[in-house]
């Protein structure tokens, strides 16, 4: 009879050859050295532990040949790292490999995290339960439980997530041109109303100058996750009270787009768009990178981004356009009676997962591992390195730096080896300026206090899986009526029909894993 783990490595590539999934990482125990110092704590009698991981790249990989960085955390972490970076372009096509495989690696990075794919290898047999070894960390088990309840698998722990902020990514927080409220009066925007006034003001002054000012820059949406018919939009949404994405009504699944908020919200945009006051390629926009592109050439007044946005760098790219930019965030936009939110976050990137393949003898040393990965005096070293190699000191949370440190740093990447960050609330407050980083830790703090739950943010529906284009002629048809070009009957129509057709199917599968969690 063919055994169940036979039977993972053709079945996980089956699941693999579709999607892409996420990854994991390694760990080993801390023996205590000092943070970033670069001194290996005194030599432990357990021979180190050999861990073959592998993980998605974005940029330049660390250097090869002689890392200190590298070889500095295998001293400290009683470990031999065996570290594949794949570039992010490949990895899909290089995890369906190592986990078709079986044997190959002892940790991998799932990217995609917990979705109806990874939940499927979980039951296949394909990875360790994690559950009673996280029991023993430290670290880890400093991650919120929301994130771990999101990760679950039957209420059991198959990945490691590595941790981000539950709020304040993506396009949780309005930016704005500063120096172009101040230059007309104008406060900071706290209503939606103050919003539309203050955009209406930089369409009729035009303060980039010839014409080219864009009030709010916007971008289009695929139709797949969502109908649209734009993103970078959640502000705006949440100031009309439309639930972040699904929503319970006396126990029954209700999706956003079928409440009357959300068409409250889609007749402001296209008010809105009909004066003029939404960027005009809008429709053609890809992404948030192509809005925050339009913002830092100093053409657009107000784009949806984060915290992260404050950075020094961006108000250094857009002081080159105009020497007098500023750049502000509204904290949280409030609409109707009183509404205002942020979306919570699966508070997560990517899933560590140990093979089913991998010894359990050797399981608790890799979660050691991770779990001293995650220690403070890691996010030390993450941020600068070997103190006296890669940096001169840390000051105020932030390395300080000559120009041959900073080179030797870039070129050797410590934080790359760091596979699990610390859980860490302001991960979204990046500035290494001092004056910056308090507002945005600040702006974390106010929004973190109006987060907006979604309820089967946890659950993954079959049928949504294997129809993707499921929403994409309900996005055509709304992006329609926020231009002019359609009625809401026609909207209301494809509404109806997705109610009763895929959305019923969807509806149910969610419900039912729901139901099942909350018996």
């Amino acid at each position: 009879m063919t055994s169940k783990k036979a039977l993972v490595p053709a079945l996980a590539a089956t699941v693999l050859l579709t999607t892409v999934l996420a990854g994991c990482s390694s760990g080993s125990s801390n023996t205590g050295s000092t943070p970033g110092a670069g001194q290996a704590s005194q030599a432990p009698a357990a021979a180190p532990t050999t861990i073959k991981a592998m993980t998605i790249l974005f940029g330049n990989p660390p250097s090869t040949d002689n890392n200190k960085a590298k070889e500095d955390l295998e001293k400290r972490g009683n470990v031999k790292l065996d570290v594949t970076f794949v570039p992010s372009e490949a990895y899909k096509d290089k995890l369906s490999v190592a986990v078709s495989a079986g044997d190959s690696y002892d940790l991998l990075l799932m990217e995609g995290g917990k979705d109806d794919k990874y939940t499927n290898l979980v039951k296949m047999g394909a990875f360790h339960d994690l559950t009673p070894y996280i029991e023993k960390t430290k670290n880890l088990k400093q991650i919120d439980s929301v994130i771990w309840n999101t990760t679950k698998v039957q209420a059991k722990i198959y990945g490691v997530p590595r941790p981000r902020g539950l709020y304040g990514g993506g396009d949780s927080n309005l930016i704005i041109r500063k120096d172009w409220l101040d230059k007309y009066n104008l406060a900071m925007p706290k209503t939606l109303d103050d919003l539309t006034k203050v955009l209406q003001v930089f369409k009729e002054k035009d303060p980039a100058g010839g014409g080219k000012t864009i009030p709010l820059s916007v971008f289009a949406v695929d139709g797949i996750g969502s109908p649209g018919p734009f993103a970078g939009t959640n502000p705006m949404q949440y100031a009309f009270g439309v639930p972040n994405t699904w929503k319970l009504d006396n126990g029954k699944p209700v999706r956003d787009f079928q409440t009357p908020e959300y068409k409250a919200y889609l007749d402001w945009m296209k008010d809105t768009w009909s004066k003029g006051l939404i960027d005009k390629d809008a429709p053609v926009l890809k992404n948030q990178q192509q809005s925050r592109s339009k913002f830092l050439a100093g053409v657009a007044g107000v784009f949806a981004g984060n915290a992260s946005d404050l950075v020094e760098t961006n108000v250094t790219k857009l002081k080159q356009v105009d020497p007098n930019a500023e750049i502000a965030a509204v904290e949280l936009l409030e609409g109707p009676g009183g509404k205002k939110g942020v979306p919570i976050t699966g508070g997560y990137y990517g899933l560590w997962v140990i093979p089913s393949s991998v010894p359990k003898e050797k399981v608790q040393k890799i979660i050691d591992f991770l779990d001293f990965s995650a220690s403070e005096e890691n996010a030390v070293f993450g941020k600068a390195g070997i103190i006296g190699v890669h940096s001169s000191e840390m000051k105020d949370g932030v390395a300080v730096q000559t120009e041959d440190q900073k080179k030797l740093y870039d070129l050797e990447k410590p934080s790359t080896f760091v596979l699990q960050n610390k859980f860490d609330p302001y991960v979204y407050a990046t500035s290494k300026d001092q004056a910056i980083l308090k507002v945005q830790k600040a702006l974390l703090d106010v929004i973190s206090k109006a987060g907006v739950e979604n309820p089967f943010l946890s659950y993954n529906s079959q049928v949504a899986s294997k129809n993707p284009d499921s929403y994409k002629k309900m996005s055509a048809i709304m992006t329609k009526y926020v231009l002019g070009e359609s009625k809401w009957d026609d909207v209301q129509k494809e509404i109806d029909a997705w109610t009763s057709g895929l959305g019923a199917q969807i509806t149910k599968e969610l419900q039912d894993q729901y139901n099942e969690d909350h018996k």
